[in-house]
């Protein structure tokens, strides 16, 4: 058989036609692969800023729900000093307004009795407020001969609300029956009675 000019051609264009579509596929694989690892490397990259924005978000709204817990608290305290210092207030002009009455004398009579009693001693100083000064002394010359005990009142007054503030007559023992001291003890209390009051009106 003779190979004309013909037949030689086509054998070659056969031939690089095949390895160009051999090559044409190994481009197509390649080019695949990259694109592959190109989309992996992508999402990748999109979760890792992803995952970023997610920590940055979380810590801005962690940040976010301190300061409104911080600021809420706050608003909290401020409104529980708010009603403890009303009811202060209103406690010191009730007992103003009966300064005058019996019951006030009565309770002057009980405050000094109670120091008297604690102190322990045969003689004791009483200081007290100018406002209850004239009150004071009446009771302490009544309770001198009911508890059998020199009771001084001392003409030096003290700045308080009222009651009284009793010491032994050497000074080694002092019982405060003031009522300025009595409200600070109670403070504590007062908080506790409001803190239940907003608790149980926030129900």
């Amino acid at each position: 058989m003779s190979v004309t000019l013909e037949s030689l051609i086509d054998e070659v264009v056969q031939e690089a036609i095949a390895e160009y579509e051999v090559r044409l596929e190994e481009a197509r694989k390649r080019i695949g692969q990259e694109l592959e690892r190109s989309r992996e490397e992508l999402l990748q990259e999109l979760r890792r800023g992803l995952e970023t924005v997610r920590r940055e978000v979380d810590a801005e709204r962690r940040r976010r729900i301190s300061q409104v817990e911080a600021e809420a608290r706050r608003e909290y305290l401020d409104t529980l000093e708010e009603l403890v210092r009303k009811a202060v207030t209103n406690a010191i002009e009730r007992i103003k307004s009966t300064r005058d009455s019996e019951l006030y004398r009565e309770f002057l009579r009980s405050s000094l009795t109670e120091a008297i009693e604690s102190l322990g001693s045969e003689e004791v100083v009483v200081e007290t407020c100018e406002e209850d000064l004239k009150a004071v002394k009446s009771v302490a010359s009544e309770l001198a001969k009911e508890k059998g005990v020199k009771v001084k009142v001392s003409s030096k007054t003290i700045d308080v609300i009222g009651g009284v503030r009793v010491s032994r007559a050497d000074g080694s023992m002092i019982y405060d029956a003031t009522i300025d001291y009595r409200l600070s003890r109670l403070s504590d209390q007062l908080r506790t009675i409001v803190v239940r009051h907003l608790t149980s009106s926030n129900r």
